[in-house]
């Protein structure tokens, strides 16, 4: 069996020893995510904790998790033959994959803490019908990983007649955005805090389901801290600084989660295509070829465009449900650079863009969103002013009156440009945001209308692509019918290739 240092590929190959310890810290990270609750219980009971079984146990679980991680790394080898990547595996249950050179979209690498304290790098092999990575080499000596991904790509690139495979030789990369320090902090500071405190509450919620299902009726346990509760929430200073506090918690969090993501972004341009590399203690390199691009998506919240930076997602082909996972993000841009990649991808319908007329979606889009932030808000408000809770009252009306002002917004946001080359949707509320697509990598298209858009004679275009879908909502039917008969003639009569 050959070692990781082997440049020959066509023998059966091991990974780097260091796939041991990696293989190891995924199988205790899964063991603490599934026995967390249990493990709450016994630390907040300190005689149990203290318990020579519980070490016992602690013991046996991490020998086992080693023993199970040795055997994994012994039994999990790969090699190329005719045109594919076979890889053995399995510890209970020997299994055999054959990936065709052919099947495989992308090749991206990563590296965490431990993949750089050993330098050594992990390879991600996204095969088309996979949901996720099919294969995941975990510790890969660098030069090896690079001539892996090199014969692949090199042996693919001979056996399509696709132009657009990009060539992987490192020294032709181009850097064309790189994310300064100071710009990753002004981008910690515009995210979005809102869904930083989503995962806070959400953190509580796992919390009490978790101890629920082991049997421990929270609810009761805290009825004894009711009475001090509902005298909080009646003061209106201390919900206030309250919700201040949250705000913090939720804004660091925001920060942190984007330097880790996001350190030392760098965008580089390489032959037909993009190369993404950020991370700070997880160093991912990602990369996506022009042709594979089906959506791009920028957008700024209101932080953003105060900020004067951009977000782009890059969203690739893929036969398998398309998740965030499948995208490339790119942080900190400015419009100049936003611009630049669309010209990169568009090419030559780039100026297209220019040329696009963008039209307003019909009013009922506005009606049906005063709809229902008055049908959420407004008995809110009668309940508080009939109660005469004005603590309350004063809550609801002031976020009834932001409802409003976003449904408005999002309104006069929501525009469509249907051109001879793309498609462009615009929208947001306080901040904005934009995808386009270019004609032929459509799919399909699909109108859907409610009771109540028919009614009215309106309806939803739904265009569908290889990495997701876009939808153009409340326009007229007859524009609807038109925009699909026009978009269906372009694809037909396009002889490009969709990726």
């Amino acid at each position: 069996m050959k070692k990781s240092d082997s440049i020959d590929l066509t023998q059966p190959t091991r990974q780097s020893y260091t796939a041991i310890l990696i293989i190891m810290y995924r199988l205790y990270k899964l063991l603490i995510r599934q026995l967390f609750p249990i493990i709450l219980i016994v630390l907040l009971q300190g005689k149990l904790a203290s318990s020579p079984w519980f070490i016992y146990g602690i013991i046996t679980i991490a020998s086992l998790a080693s023993l199970y991680s040795i055997v994994a790394f012994f039994k999990y080898y790969f090699f190329i033959k005719n045109q594919k990547l076979i890889v053995n595996k399995g510890v209970f249950k020997n299994s055999v994959l054959e990936i065709p050179f052919d099947r495989i979209q992308s090749i991206n690498f990563e590296q965490n803490l431990i993949h750089r304290i050993f330098k050594v790098v992990k390879l991600n092999i996204d095969t088309a019908g996979s949901a996720g990575n099919e294969i995941q080499l975990y510790a890969l000596d660098q030069n090896l990983a690079n001539e892996l991904s090199e014969i692949i790509l090199r042996n693919k690139k001979k056996s399509t007649t696709d132009e657009g495979v990009m060539d992987e030789t490192p020294d032709e990369r181009k850097i064309i955005f790189r994310l300064s320090l100071p710009q990753l902090i002004k981008v910690g500071i515009t995210e979005n805090h809102i869904r930083s405190g989503g995962v806070i509450i959400f953190f509580f919620f796992y919390i009490y389901d978790s101890l629920k299902d082991l049997g421990i009726n929270v609810i009761e346990k805290s009825e004894q801290y009711a009475p001090m509760a509902e005298q909080l929430a009646q003061s209106l200073t201390l919900m206030a600084l309250f919700v201040i506090f949250f705000a913090i918690v939720a804004f660091v969090i925001s920060l942190v989660r984007t330097i880790l993501n996001h350190y030392d972004l760098k965008m580089y341009r390489k032959a037909n295509g993009f190369v993404v590399v950020s991370g700070l203690l997880n160093k991912k390199e990602r990369a996506a070829k022009d042709d594979k691009v089906q959506i791009i998506k920028s957008s700024q919240n209101l932080l953003q465009r105060l900020s004067g930076i951009h977000e782009l997602v890059i969203k690739q082909a893929s036969s398998a449900i398309v998740s965030d996972v499948k995208s490339i993000k790119v942080v900190g841009l400015s419009g100049m650079d936003v611009s630049d990649t669309y010209r990169y991808v568009l090419k030559s319908s780039f100026k297209g863009l220019a040329q696009l007329n963008m039209k307003k979606v019909e009013f009922y889009y506005l009606f049906k969103k005063l709809y229902y932030s008055s049908l959420l808000f407004l008995p809110l408000i009668l309940i508080s002013g009939y109660n005469h809770r004005i603590d309350l009252l004063i809550y609801a009306f002031a976020l009834y009156i932001i409802a409003l002002i976003g449904s408005r917004l999002a309104y006069r946001k929501k525009r469509y440009g249907i051109g001879t080359s793309l498609v462009k949707i615009e929208g947001g509320v306080f901040g904005f945001n934009n995808q386009i697509v270019e004609n032929y990598k459509i799919q399909s298209l699909k109108i859907k209308a409610s009771f109540f858009q028919r009614r009215r004679g309106l309806c939803t275009l739904i265009i569908y692509t290889a990495s997701g879908s876009m939808k153009i909502p409340d326009i007229n039917e007859a524009s609807a019918l038109k925009a699909k008969k026009f978009l269906l003639y372009k694809i037909e009569s396009s002889r490009k290739a969709w990726m």
